[in-house]
């Protein structure tokens, strides 16, 4: 497909130049007509039947023409100098379709232009109609700019009057490179196919400029791939603007707004990302919906890192947060390798409440907070007599850890409130105590509660317990065992919760023998309940895995 210059030179058509193939001569901007028969030459390109044209220039205005071919088989196009040597070709993809031919003169030179058919079967008439190649000094979405290169810099405006989204390609020249600019975007183009270069960018409404400029032929990406249906000589391009409006509700990216419904394709590995600008403390809502994937949201930026993965419907994502002023990244995924379309909705209100990640904490106080992933919120507890203690922390946001330290004290909890919320139930002795809101993973909203009573229950680590008792024991090895003592028949529930050990509770006696390890609604506390005739029962609590510390021993019912 390359050179052909070592063919036998034959006479030019009346020009007295030496030329390596004869065909039929047109005039640069003449209508060029064929066909191709089952009688035509075979090969001057990919093997198969074609017809060729010699291109001269005639009288050329400077610019050069446009030719668009037309033919009802799937056709290759290409071009070779006077001498042979191979300048290029356009085949498009396997099916029929248009293919163009970008031919600029250069002086009095011809061109051999050639159509092959792209397969031993095609066969039929075929014609390459002409339009001069204008002087078009502004690019408009939906029209076709055909310009020459004149070794410098060329630039074109294009103004948009709402968000869209613009799609760019520049086809023909190979060592050219495309930038898009203005309104605070700076974006270059990648190649898809030797001379064709794509850009695709959500804008916002403003003036912008598309800049051609000479340069090194960019290199074709691993992944990108284009037809390639130009075909230019003489150094000329053609350039497209395709525009789509944000509110037609079906993109992959771009900014989100607040009341936004959008529709989009999970295509691979990589997550869809939008991005989202907020000039004020808000409140949002995200949905996320697809009937084909397991659906993740993800929110990054400001020192948030917020993911979400099932709290919509079944698989869907929903999450709800307040967000500082700022810039932040809004991703869509899948949980595995799922692909296809979600629906995308957000919702805004400004935030006029507010976050307290420090001071002091006061039993009986609920307060929000933020986490931003720059380290813990800290709290002081003062506690002027023994008091039963409840610290709840819950978020939507991430996976929250809690910690409770001081006056010879140290626990930390995970998910001992459930739904991967952390709790701490202890018995805290007059002093000063601190109270850290952590991560396990991620960032975002919370809220912190700090519950507490005087202390009527008492510590044991054995012994006789009652319906209606709450008991403390020190789990440092082994096991608690107690006596639980039933009057008369009556339904009761027995709970262990620790904020030291993952809790492990069983209750036998007169043909009963229960265990438990983990209630669902208590995270690693444990919880059994049992309908008990009149009788005295053993309650055991012990441990899974290592740990020691205070467990709390509820006899309800």
């Amino acid at each position: 497909m390359v050179g052909l210059a070592g063919l036998a030179l034959l006479a030019g058509c009346g020009d007295g130049e030496a030329r390596f193939v004869s065909a039929p001569e047109a005039t640069l901007g003449s209508e060029i007509q064929g066909e191709l028969t089952t009688a035509s030459p075979v090969n001057l390109n990919n093997g198969t039947r074609y017809s060729a044209h010699w291109l001269c220039a005639g009288s050329p205005d400077g610019q050069g023409q446009s030719y668009v071919l037309e033919a009802p088989f799937a056709a290759e196009l290409s071009a070779f100098d006077a001498q042979g040597q191979w300048l290029g070709s356009a085949r498009g993809g396997p099916e029929a379709g248009t293919l163009t031919l970008l031919a600029a003169a250069v002086g009095d030179a011809c061109t051999l232009v050639v159509v092959n058919g792209r397969g031993h079967g095609a066969f039929g008439p075929y014609r390459l109609t002409a339009e001069p190649i204008g002087a078009q000094k502004e690019l408009v979405p939906g029209r076709a700019l055909i310009g020459r290169l004149d070794g410098g810099e060329t630039e074109y405006p294009i103004r948009l009057d709402g968000p869209a989204l613009l799609s760019l390609s520049l086809s023909g020249v190979e060592d050219l490179g495309l930038q898009l600019e203005g309104n605070g975007v700076s974006q270059s183009a990648h190649a898809c196919a030797a001379g064709e270069l794509r850009l695709e960018a959500y804008l916002e409404p403003g003036d912008y400029r598309v800049r051609l400029r000479p340069e090194h032929a960019p290199a074709v990406g691993g992944e990108a791939s284009c037809p390639g249906r130009v075909l230019a000589t003489g150094e000329a391009y053609r350039l497209m603007a395709e525009r789509r409006d944000l509110d037609e509700g079906w993109r992959n990216g771009g900014p989100l707004r607040d009341g936004d419904r959008l529709s989009g394709t999970l295509e691979g590995a990589a997550a869809n990302a939008y991005s989202l600008h907020l000039d004020r403390p808000s409140e949002i809502g995200l949905s996320l919906r697809s009937r084909t994937f397991d659906t993740v949201l993800r929110v990054t930026g400001e020192g948030a890192d917020i993911v979400n993965d099932d709290d919509g419907s079944g698989t869907d994502s929903r999450l709800e947060t307040v967000l500082m002023a700022g810039d932040y990244r809004v991703e869509v995924d899948s949980y595995g390798d799922g692909v296809g379309d979600y629906a995308l909705e957000l919702t805004r209100r400004d935030f006029d409440g507010e976050f307290r990640n420090d001071g002091a904490l006061a039993l009986g106080e609920s307060l929000r907070g933020q986490l931003t992933g720059l380290g813990e919120s800290r709290y002081r507890l003062a506690i002027d007599e023994p008091v039963e203690v409840r610290l709840a922390l819950d978020s939507r946001d991430f996976d929250p850890m809690l910690r409770l330290h001081g006056n010879g004290l140290d626990l930390s909890d995970d998910d001992s409130g459930g739904d991967r919320n952390a709790l701490i139930t202890t018995i805290l002795q007059p002093g000063e105590y601190v109270v850290e809101a952590q991560s396990y993973s991620g960032s975002g909203i919370y809220r912190l509660r700090a519950e507490g009573e005087a202390f009527e229950g008492r510590t044991s680590d054995g012994g006789e317990v009652r319906p209606g008792e709450t008991v403390y024991g020190d789990l440092d090895g082994g096991s608690l065992a107690y006596e639980l003592v039933i009057g008369q028949a009556r339904p009761v529930v027995v709970e262990a919760t620790s904020a030291a050990v993952d809790t492990m509770l069983r209750l036998s006696g007169h043909g009963v023998d229960a265990q438990n390890d983990d209630a669902g609604d208590l995270g690693l506390g444990s919880r059994i309940s049992q309908h008990l005739e009149p009788g005295t029962y053993r309650v055991e609590v012990s441990r899974f895995g290592s740990g020691t510390g205070m467990v709390r021993l509820e006899i309800g019912g």
